[in-house]
């Protein structure tokens, strides 16, 4: 899906990690708290501009020794109450491109399956990002908020200006919004890109800690952060905004300690040198898909997606049709979609061969079509994907699901909300989504370049399809 404004969602707000030692009790980002689920801290006694200053100059050069990037120029601290920062969030929120972008993300969602009908998305944003904020760095004003109503210089707050820091590193010398443009068309290197960033800043979160912070501090962050959490409860959130919100924070840390070394990491992390250079060149040609940040040896043998182009499918739906979107869900959409309805990991099995995709969502007033065109690397890879989305569709719709066409390479279905054609071709797979079966079809021979008036449906049924709606 469009991964609608949620660049650093996760240091938005505190990143409230239940850090572990690297080594045989798991990684220590195994687990990321949503900040907006988690309860809100007690108000502090406000510190003085001073003595914040001088805390704030320590950690900035202690950050940058330890990262290896000097800092350009100074970053601007701006301190917002929590009234000015939600004010600042709905200002963007509100900015037209988005609003449009999360209206065709939620069209999108509900047409596939991965979110309800009636759920406001606009809402859950706002609340999903407004939840215990403690400081953010913004890539377009170069600003870096301080949030009041806590103390911003207990550990968990220290480490999250950290780790803000980080990011502004990263912008003064690789420019975040040329790795990922603020209105772009392809969602899945943008979430491939932030795994990137929020990687590197979750490792030199922990570097920061074993380097300057005590003992003491440290089991005072980690108590501070069980305080946090201990309201969790992800039942409340669709599956797809859990697992694209938690995918940098996990899936970063382990791409990077995979393409770097293990041996590298705890040097840094023993030492507090050498982390810098390292990830230097991961910045110069930085990873192109969640595939490359899920299997790392593709990122490293520069295995980039297949890239897709459609031809004009609003055509093929006739008068009043118009394409709204085009961009990429990724092998991570991909294992969701078949997740939201099995297990993950089914869907990891099913999506694991992914090699590119595309989707274009069209609308005509209130009705919407979605095409989704994915390759795969193998002819094996693509059947089973086939096999898990025929799956899908059982668990999705039960006894309400209708099979017009069923054969090894194509299956085609009437559901309560529309119809749906997906065909197998090779290596490729083509999903077609529409308000009715003749549309599918429609889009179907779109993909395929077949003439207009060669509808593939059994003779048994030609007398329903000329009925559908």
């Amino acid at each position: 899906m469009k991964r609608v404004a949620v660049l650093f969602v996760g240091a938005l707000t505190a990143l409230l990690l239940l850090l572990a030692q690297v080594g045989n009790r798991g990684p220590w980002w195994a687990l990321v708290i949503p900040p907006a689920l988690a309860q809100t801290p007690q108000a502090t006694e406000p510190r003085s501009a001073q003595e914040l200053a001088l805390a704030f100059d320590s950690i900035t050069q202690r950050v940058t020794q330890l990262r290896g990037l000097p800092l350009l120029h100074e970053v601007p601290r701006v301190v917002l109450t929590p009234e000015q920062y939600r004010q600042r969030l709905l200002d963007e929120l509100n900015d037209p491109d988005t609003r449009q972008e999360i209206e065709s993300s939620r069209r999108l969602m509900v047409a596939l399956g991965l979110l309800s009908p009636d759920v406001d998305l606009y809402q859950l944003e706002v609340e999903f990002r407004t939840g215990v904020v403690l400081g953010q760095y913004d890539p377009d004003t170069k600003e870096l908020y301080v949030i009041t109503g806590h103390d911003p210089l207990a550990p968990m707050e220290r480490v999250t200006f950290a780790h803000e820091m980080t990011h502004a590193l990263q912008d003064q010398h690789y420019d975040i919004r040329t790795l990922m443009p603020k209105h772009s068309d392809n969602s899945d290197r943008d979430l491939a890109v932030s795994a990137l960033l929020e990687g590197d800043a979750l490792i030199m979160e922990e570097i920061f800690q074993r380097q300057a912070m005590t003992r003491a501090e440290r089991e005072e962050k980690q108590r501070q952060e069980r305080s946090l959490s201990s309201g969790l409860n992800l039942d409340q959130l669709p599956l797809v905004v859990v697992e694209e919100t938690y995918f940098p924070y996990v899936a970063g840390p382990r791409f990077i300690v995979n393409v770097v070394g293990q041996d590298a990491i705890r040097e840094a992390l023993d030492t507090g040198n050498g982390y810098g250079a390292r990830m230097d060149p991961l910045f110069r040609n930085p990873p192109r898909s969640s595939a490359q940040i899920l299997h790392p040896e593709k990122y490293l043998q520069g295995v980039e997606p297949i890239p897709v182009r459609f031809p004009d499918l609003a055509a093929a739906l006739g008068e009043g049709w118009q394409q709204v979107r085009k961009d990429v869900l990724g092998e991570i959409d991909h294992r969701i979609l078949i997740q939201q309805y099995s297990n993950r990991e089914t869907g990891e099995r099913a999506a694991q061969g992914w090699a590119g995709d595309a989707f274009a969502l069209l609308s005509n007033g209130p009705d919407v079509a979605v095409v989704v065109r994915s390759h795969w690397d193998t002819p094996a890879d693509a059947s089973k994907w086939l096999a898990a989305y025929t799956q899908l569709m059982r668990a999705r719709y039960g006894t309400r699901l209708e099979v017009v066409d069923q054969r090894e390479d194509r299956v085609a279905w009437r559901t309560p909300d529309g119809a749906q054609v997906l065909r197998l071709t090779g290596t490729i797979t083509d999903l077609a989504i529409a308000p009715s079966l003749p549309q599918a079809v429609a889009l179907e021979q779109a993909l395929s370049g077949a003439p207009r008036g060669a509808v593939r449906v059994p003779w048994a049924d030609l007398a329903r399809l000329l009925g559908a709606r």
